[in-house]
């Protein structure tokens, strides 16, 4: 009877600890940079990002086939390039992501980047701003320059080597809010 009280405890315990990390499959990511001279800019709406509100990490990824450019040759190079993820995870500058009512908050996000099979620190400043509506409590941003000789994939866009990534989530009331 014992054992069954503390299975059932712990069980409980990994509930309520899920319960504080979200998810979602369809985030939004803008990336801009320049391709044959020109100023271009690719979005996907396939990030998936996973945010763990008591710890306050990030982790997300999102493959380079999913952005779509207005320039068929670039979309083409994207297309090629199957199975190459951008993936990200790290910690927030902050104890928790709150997701009652607070100021707008400014702070660095630590962690380490992959692309082309490349892991390397990295850090961007990240905003938290209060929203409510809905089921929404918040929206997460966030703004980075990547440098693509770092990652071994300059040959993408010939000329340029430096890409400006920003990204828009929705961050989920907790349950009970």
């Amino acid at each position: 009877m014992k054992k069954g009280l503390v299975a059932i405890w712990l069980l409980c315990m990994g509930v309520s600890s899920a319960a504080q990390v979200y998810q979602t499959q369809a985030g939004n990511l803008l990336a801009s940079g320049r391709y044959n001279g020109a100023g271009i800019a690719g979005v996907s709406n396939h990030l998936y990002m996973h945010l763990n509100y008591d710890r306050a990490e990030m982790h997300f990824r999102l493959m380079v086939s999913s952005f779509i450019t207005k320039n068929d040759s670039l979309n083409n190079l994207l297309q090629k390039m199957v199975g190459q993820e951008l993936v990200f995870s790290g910690k927030m500058n902050i104890a928790f992501v709150q997701t009652k009512s607070h100021p707008k908050q400014s702070f660095s996000t630590q962690g380490m980047l992959s692309l082309n099979g490349v892991s390397r620190p990295f850090s961007f400043n990240s905003v938290l701003e209060h929203f409510p509506s809905g089921n929404t409590s918040c929206i997460l941003s966030g703004e980075f320059v990547i440098n693509l000789n770092e990652f071994n994939v300059g040959g993408i866009l010939p000329g340029e080597e430096k890409v400006i990534v920003k990204f828009n989530q929705l961050v989920l009331k907790k349950p009970g809010e």
